[in-house]
């Protein structure tokens, strides 16, 4: 199952894993596998948001390599009749698994 192809107008994110860390600041900065000195992100909260909604925006930033490669993978599989039941659970599992880490779970 290919769940790496891009359209043609925009070319592939910053490679690998994102993670969210979070500083000693209340600051979280999602960086590639690295955790190199410049980040993907900085979310922080202020005086509009609380720090609970700068964690889950960065979980969910954090997740977006997931999220991408779980929704084509969810899309090849709904519109490809020689798919097999197997490749179908994978996406699933790529899906579920995407989630979890948006919200915070993985």
């Amino acid at each position: 199952m290919n769940t790496n192809k891009f359209p043609e107008d925009i070319g592939p994110y910053t490679t690998g894993v994102w993670r969210c860390r979070e500083n000693h600041k209340g600051e979280f900065f999602i960086s590639s596998q690295s955790f190199g000195f410049a980040p993907i992100a900085k979310v922080k909260g202020d005086k509009r948001s609380t720090l609970k909604d700068a964690k889950s925006n960065a979980h969910l930033i954090s997740a977006a390599p997931e999220l991408l490669t779980a929704l084509y993978a969810m899309m090849n599989s709904c519109f490809d009749p020689a798919l097999t039941e197997g490749e179908a659970y994978e996406a699933f599992d790529l899906a579920r698994d995407a989630i979890a880490k948006a919200e915070g779970f993985k």
